[in-house]
């Protein structure tokens, strides 16, 4: 192999993309690409780059109904999950974030302009 290379290199081609591993490395890398990380799985598992987005606003939409998400944007930075637009309540924004932190993939989750109709909170029952 050293004598390709130095043939190669001596009437002046270019190499580039080349890479050299053991036998045994090849296979477990190769597993390893196979992978797709968890914020880029689409909702039918396949590779999404915005899977995780797409996922989280699928989720809202089963558990919350799609009219009360329907001026609500769900995008994603890598893992983080950003939610921008227009709720109802307070209560509703806040099961929303705690949707998209359970969600496989998510890290974090920032809320960036988010117009609340309601500020009202649901208080806990006194007790007399």
């Amino acid at each position: 192999m050293a004598n390709v290379a130095q043939s190669l290199v001596a009437t002046g081609h270019t190499i580039r993309g080349v890479c050299y591993a053991r036998p045994d490395y090849i296979s477990q890398a190769i597993a390893g690409l196979s992978a797709i990380p968890p914020e880029r799985v689409g909702p039918s598992g396949e590779y999404d780059y915005y899977g995780l987005a797409k996922r989280i606003h699928i989720s809202y939409c089963d558990r919350v109904g799609r009219s009360a998400v329907r001026q609500l944007s769900v995008k994603q930075r890598g893992s983080a999950v950003i939610l921008s637009g227009q709720l109802d309540t307070f209560d509703l924004l806040d099961q929303l974030v705690e949707l998209a932190l359970h969600a496989e993939g998510a890290t974090h989750v920032e809320v960036h302009d988010v117009q609340v109709s309601s500020l009202e909170l649901s208080q806990p029952a006194r007790v007399a």
